[in-house]
């Protein structure tokens, strides 16, 4: 057992050195490192410069008691964790009473049994363990997300571009480091294409889904119609796409003429702006999902002009909540994009500037893509 706890520190603090050197010694023979203080001063000094796995810490001490102690250790963020133990000859009642008030883990009466007293060091010594892991874990984590986050800006950036005096931007914020949602623009055989989907769920697994659902994209064969790419899309997903996943999805192509032409999805109804009106865009197909099942997607059509504006988004948006727990909806979302456009700004980042003063205290709990086509 000795050799097993070697690795582990203790710090030792109370004012009479007798008392000090008993615990070292004893806890010395059970393999701990040891390390002591006489006063709250003097263990603040070794706790800032040594790393310690577990604190004894007396009460009765002067300038600075022990309960005192342990508040001010508990307001810094490197020690809240930190493993507490109280030794005192303060009634056992009543002494573990303050003892959890004042932010130990732990009493122990004094004069204490030597049984005890390693039986709850072991004990607090595994929890700590396993929080380091899990912090560690953690850590670990979120560098894997970080670069995972890096590689999806890569797949999904965000666009701003002109193409016959149209422009088109793009905005993709996830929840997470990384999300479920895609979004894209690109011209394609003198035409505007225009993207958006969400996957169910969001993090590596959803981002994951929208990786392959860029992949199928790039497969398209220029030649194809928008029914020929969507049945392509819809195919070839529903193989990879676990039972218990979906994707929502709106596609659409604009023409030089200012013809549009959409496939949606599932997906919430797209927004068009014309001549100084807000509607949304009708038509619906079904959702693409992991199982085999007969779907017919419907093409829509409508004719745009000079002036006008066509907006889509993913329902992270909509479903965007306040404090009073009221959501955004998709008929607040017309709402928003009407103000936006009116404002005569940069209209994406207006709108998620509304989304999120609409959210004000509260985040909003899902990926967010939008996509803005200005005429």
């Amino acid at each position: 057992m000795g050799k097993e706890e070697s690795a582990h520190t203790i710090l030792i603090v109370d004012d009479v050195p007798e008392n000090v050197e008993l615990l070292k010694y004893l806890l010395q023979q059970e393999g701990f490192k040891t390390y002591t203080a006489f006063s709250a001063e003097e263990a603040r000094l070794v706790l800032l410069n040594t790393a310690i796995d577990t604190l004894l810490l007396d009460v009765n001490m002067p300038v600075q008691d022990g309960f005192s102690f342990c508040r001010e250790l508990r307001t810094m963020d490197q020690f809240k964790l930190l493993p507490i133990l109280f030794i005192t000859s303060i009634e056992r009642e009543v002494g573990f009473q303050e003892a959890m008030k004042n932010g130990g883990d732990d009493f122990i009466n004094k004069p204490f049994n030597k049984r005890e007293l390693v039986a709850k060091i072991h004990s607090v010594i595994r929890l700590k363990d396993l929080q380091d892991e899990l912090y560690r874990q953690k850590s670990k984590y979120e560098k894997e997300l970080q670069a995972a986050r890096r590689v999806q800006d890569q797949l999904i950036p965000e666009k701003s571009f002109i193409w016959n005096g149209i422009k088109a931007q793009t905005l993709f914020h996830p929840y997470l480091q990384i999300g479920g949602d895609f979004v894209d623009s690109w011209i394609e055989e003198k035409k505007l294409h225009i993207v958006i989907a969400d996957c169910s769920g969001h993090g590596p697994s959803a981002a994951l889904i929208g990786a392959m659902f860029k992949m199928q994209l790039f497969n398209l064969v220029s030649s194809m119609g928008l029914s020929e790419r969507v049945a392509h899309l819809r195919k070839n997903m529903e193989l990879v796409l676990p039972e218990d996943y979906a994707i929502t999805f709106c596609y659409a192509i604009l023409d030089q003429d200012l013809k549009l032409s959409y496939i949606n999805g599932g997906h919430p109804a797209p927004i068009v702006y014309i001549d100084g009106e807000t509607k949304f865009l009708k038509g619906m197909s079904p959702m693409i999902m992991g199982i085999n099942f007969s779907a017919t997607d419907e093409v829509q059509s409508v004719q745009l002009k000079t002036g006008s504006l066509f907006f889509m988004y993913t329902d992270g948006a909509s479903e965007a909540m306040n404090p009073k727990s009221e959501y955004i909806s998709e008929d607040g979302m017309k709402d928003i994009f009407h103000e936006s456009v009116k404002s005569g700004t940069d209209i994406l980042q207006t709108v998620q500037t509304k989304i999120l003063e609409f959210c004000g205290s509260s985040t909003p709990s899902d990926d967010m893509a939008m996509v803005c086509i200005q005429l």
